[in-house]
This record gives structure tokens, C-alpha cells and sequence, in this order.
């Protein structure tokens, strides 16, 4: 009986390390928000053997919807340049561990450069409508410090440095389903100091992505705003 259940159980971890390494189709669009000089077009290595490389171009906006295949759960972004005995030889500029989902936003910022350092920070999220319903804001906090909003009165908890909040509108809104919004940075004494005040509509048939950053070069706060309807959303 011993050998029975030990026989199984490696049977049981053989045919779970095969199906680990079974390719895996994923859906990304990705989201780039400070493109690096020269870094619009950037390739992707997926792992699997390809007769061309398979070119990605970074959008300053939602992009269309990519479909890669990939052998583990890591995608590499990178260039190419001609090595010392003249073929191409790769070199990174971002890299990102996947999500689980079979939709992803795939999120690019630069990363300021320095020692190690690729050109861009890549970020993944589950983008599939069970995560990311519509009607809802997906908040992403990227600014070093933690963020809060405060939406028609009622203060969110706070979002910590590169983490993210998941949170639907807002029941209380005007006649034209208008809501009053605050975007909140905390400082270095642990007051709340207001980085952005507008007015957001509240709409169920699309999601709101909203990032709060840090702008590298004038050390100001920073919110980037955008409207997405995904495509596998359907009519």
C-alpha cells in the first residue's frame, strides 16, 4: 500500500510539473505612461521559438489587445543590436512577472534609469471583467508614498506605494451622475496634503483606471486618468 501511494503521488507531481510548463495563452493591452526616448517599439520574448520577433508598440493610452504565448509566467520586453560576431544580440528594457487571469493590463513607467536599473518598470494586472467589473475604478497608487481618495464626501482607506484599490462609484451623485472627487497624498508628517480636486461621472457600462505617481523630473504628484471599455466586454 505504501508503494501504491508513493507511486501515485509521483505520478501526481510529474503531471503537475508538465502541465506547469504547457504554454499559456494570455491577452494583454498594455498602458505605457512616460514613454523612454527611442523605446516606442520594443519586441517580446515570450520563451517560445518564433520565426519573427513580435513587436509591441507602447501606447500612451489603453492599447489594442496583444495575444502572446508564453512558456513560463514571465515576459521580457526588449531591443536588439547587433552583437560581436554581428547577429542580434537582446537587450532588456522591462520585464514583468504575469498575472493569472487570461486578460492583463501590462503597465509602463519609466524607471528613471540608473545602476541596474532597465529603462522601464512594468507592472501586471488581472484585467478580466470578474476583477475588474465595469462601473468600478481600479486605483493604482505608484507614487512613493500612500494615496487616499475621497469620493462624494466618504474618505477611501489609503492605497500603500505600488499597490492598488479596487471601488465602485459612488451612490450619491447630481442629476447628471456627477460626483465630487479628491485625490489625497500623504506627507512626511502624515498630513493629507491634496494633490488633485475634480468631478468624475459614474457610468456602468465602462471602468475608470486611475494612477497616482510622483513626476520624476518636477517631484510634484501626479494622477493619470483613463476610460476603458475592454474589448471582450462584448456590446
Amino acid at each position: 500500500m505504501k508503494r501504491l501511494i508513493i507511486a501515485s503521488a509521483a505520478v501526481c507531481a510529474l503531471t503537475s510539473a508538465l502541465c506547469a510548463q504547457q504554454p499559456r495563452k494570455v491577452h494583454f493591452r498594455t498602458l505605457c505612461l512616460g514613454q523612454v526616448e527611442e523605446l516606442v517599439k520594443v519586441l517580446l520574448w515570450t520563451g517560445m521559438d518564433r520565426p519573427t520577433a513580435q513587436e509591441v508598440i507602447l501606447y500612451t493610452d489603453v492599447s489594442p489587445v496583444i495575444e502572446g504565448v508564453f512558456k513560463t509566467n514571465e515576459a521580457l520586453f526588449y531591443t536588439e543590436k547587433p552583437g560581436p560576431d554581428g547577429k542580434p544580440l537582446r537587450v532588456p528594457v522591462g520585464k514583468v512577472t504575469l498575472g493569472k487571469a487570461e486578460h492583463q493590463l501590462l503597465l509602463f513607467l519609466p524607471s528613471g534609469g540608473g545602476e541596474g536599473k532597465l529603462p522601464y518598470l512594468v507592472r501586471a494586472y488581472d484585467d478580466d471583467l470578474a476583477t475588474f467589473a465595469l462601473g468600478s475604478v481600479r486605483a493604482i497608487n505608484l507614487a512613493p508614498v500612500p494615496v487616499r481618495f475621497v469620493l462624494a464626501g466618504a474618505t477611501s482607506p489609503q492605497i500603500p506605494q505600488l499597490k492598488y484599490a479596487l471601488f465602485p462609484h459612488p451612490a450619491k451623485v447630481d442629476a447628471y451622475n456627477m460626483y465630487p472627487v479628491a485625490i489625497e497624498f500623504q506627507s512626511a508628517d502624515g498630513t493629507w496634503v491634496k494633490g488633485q480636486s475634480v468631478s468624475w461621472k459614474a457610468n456602468d457600462h465602462r471602468r475608470e483606471i486611475v494612477v497616482t505617481l510622483v513626476d520624476l523630473k518636477f517631484k510634484q504628484p501626479t494622477i493619470q486618468t483613463f476610460s476603458d471599455f475592454p474589448p471582450w466586454a462584448g456590446n
